[in-house]
């Protein structure tokens, strides 16, 4: 950089900041943080030719580069005491994790299950002894995020989850490397969500069930309307349940309980459906009190399990609309609710 004074200033005041200047980029330390490469003409001193002006100056920087290279790099040193972490919000490896442990609550009540007419519904809907409720708790926090990892600990190598094969005959999954599910939602903390119902015509206002004539849709025989809507998009008030409404914990429970298990016999009313429908939710689900609306809601998380890859049994015998399995997860008391109903044949 050259830099050009005027006429009457004296350059000879400016000795000792000149060869001070001189002295640090000359000097054994100088660095590349020593004052800048200056040239300083006087209008009344002969300018040099450009030429050597730009050579001064290169073979000047060359020099201050030569003594960059004997400088330490600038190194932060971390003392010994001091950890970084890196992790911070990162779902844990699975070889690093610790796992799940669950305990088997034998002594569960679920007293909407076991209830007596609960029981005569469930048998006279062929489902009694291909079902069952089973409640565990676990010991450790759940994350949204290590859910996968949740359900994988539960089924791996859990002698209480007893799951049906051929000729009727329980057993158990053994080592379990895989687990598909799907979310359902849960909203719902009343039974007025199926009012819809009786005021489109599906339930007459005494509370029976209109009838139609007798069809076959997916192995089920179609004898009434309740059963196109829950079955045939075709019909034209299976739009009466959105397919939101459709992932409801509780439309999942309330269609199953009316397709029944491998030998059904049909309600002519609306009324017993909804009551078992009723009961089992509540076994199922834990429902709190919003402290904003005071309302309640329901603080459960529940899964519908599809599969379950294993070394002895499948988790059913066969696939169908009624072989299902459901987790109910309450991380409030760290209780997980087991629901799970199968068949290897249907009538």
């Amino acid at each position: 950089m050259i830099i050009e004074l005027p006429d009457d200033y004296d350059i000879s005041n400016d000795k000792d900041i000149v060869k001070s200047n001189h002295s640090q980029k000359t000097g054994p330390n100088s660095n590349s943080s020593s004052i800048p490469n200056v040239a300083i003409i006087s209008s009344n001193q002969v300018q040099p030719d450009s030429t050597m002006v730009v050579a001064a100056i290169a073979a000047e920087n060359a020099e201050l580069k030569k003594d960059e290279l004997h400088s330490p790099p600038l190194i932060t040193e971390i003392p010994s005491h001091v950890s970084i972490k890196t992790d911070v919000g990162v779902p844990t490896a699975a070889s690093d994790r610790k796992k799940f442990s669950f305990t088997y609550l034998k002594d569960a009540k679920f007293p909407g299950f076991d209830d007596k007419e609960t029981q005569a519904c469930l048998f006279k809907w062929g489902m009694q002894d291909h079902c069952y409720i089973k409640r565990f708790t676990y010991d450790q926090y759940l994350k949204p995020y290590d859910i996968d990892m949740f359900l994988l600990d539960f089924f791996n190598a859990n002698p209480q989850i007893k799951v049906q094969g051929t000729m009727d005959r329980w057993g158990t999954l053994g080592n379990v490397t895989n687990v598909s599910k799907e979310e359902t939602n849960h909203t719902i903390t009343s039974l007025d969500f199926f009012d819809r119902l009786l005021t489109n015509g599906i339930v007459r206002s005494n509370g029976q069930i209109t009838k139609c004539m007798d069809e076959y849709h997916d192995s089920f025989l179609v004898a009434d309307n309740l059963r196109k809507c829950l079955l045939m998009p075709e019909f034209d008030l299976y739009d009466l349940f959105s397919p939101d409404d459709r992932r409801e914990f509780i439309f999942h429970v309330f269609q199953a309980m009316c397709l029944g298990g491998r030998l059904c016999q049909y309600e002519n009313d609306l009324e017993p459906y909804l009551q078992v429908t009723k009961k089992l939710y509540k076994d199922l689900i834990t429902v709190v009190k919003d402290p904003l609306t005071n309302k309640l809601k329901v603080a459960s998380f529940i899964y519908k399990i599809t599969q379950v890859k294993s070394s002895v049994s499948q988790l059913f015998p066969l696939e169908h609309p009624q072989n299902f399995c459901y987790v109910s997860i309450d991380p409030m008391r760290r209780h997980i609710n087991l629901l799970y109903h199968a068949s290897a044949v249907y009538y």
